[in-house]
């Protein structure tokens, strides 16, 4: 059986064996190590221990932006797909590995005295997962880049490059 790594938090990018999962991405935005924010997205893309993708890049500049020094990010779905329409029911089924890094993350973050800025977007296959997730975090105070139509928080790439971070409300 698969397992994540003892240290998942101190590593650059943790994947599954098979590479078609990724459930742990973190950048050290500067030689300090002060700030940390945690990001809850939808889903992974490309960014890997080296490079980013688009959505990295966005959210790591955002981040810079609000003084954070450090940067983790895991998914509602760890399933690697660079376009998240095509994303299935399947894929926000239970992942007993995705749950484990997301509740390390969480670990983490809090004993970083950290902040969390959740950033899914609006998804039609992963509502459940973002149900049980707010319900986990329902005393954490969580920040976001606005919030859609049906309340969900707005995904990175949908906003505009100067919004600032605000509290989610639920």
């Amino acid at each position: 059986m698969e397992t994540l790594p003892r240290n998942m938090t101190g590593r650059l990018a943790v994947f599954s064996d098979c590479g078609k999962n990724r459930y742990w991405l973190r950048r050290n935005l500067t030689v300090q190590a002060d700030r940390h924010v945690l990001w809850i997205m939808m889903n992974p893309s490309r960014a890997n221990e080296t490079s980013n993708d688009a959505t990295t890049t966005m959210t790591t500049n955002i981040s810079r932006r609000h003084g954070y020094d450090v940067h983790g990010v895991v998914n509602l779905s760890a399933v690697i797909e660079p376009d998240s329409t095509r994303l299935t029911a399947k894929d926000g089924a239970i992942d007993s590995l995705n749950d484990q890094a997301i509740s390390r993350a969480l670990g983490w973050i809090r004993r970083q005295q950290g902040d969390i800025v959740i950033a899914w977007g609006a998804s039609r296959h992963l509502k459940q997962r973002e149900a049980q997730l707010l319900q986990h975090l329902r005393r954490r105070h969580l920040l976001c880049l606005g919030q859609n139509s049906d309340g969900s928080p707005r995904f990175p790439r949908a906003i505009r490059r100067d919004a600032a971070l605000a509290e989610f409300i639920r």
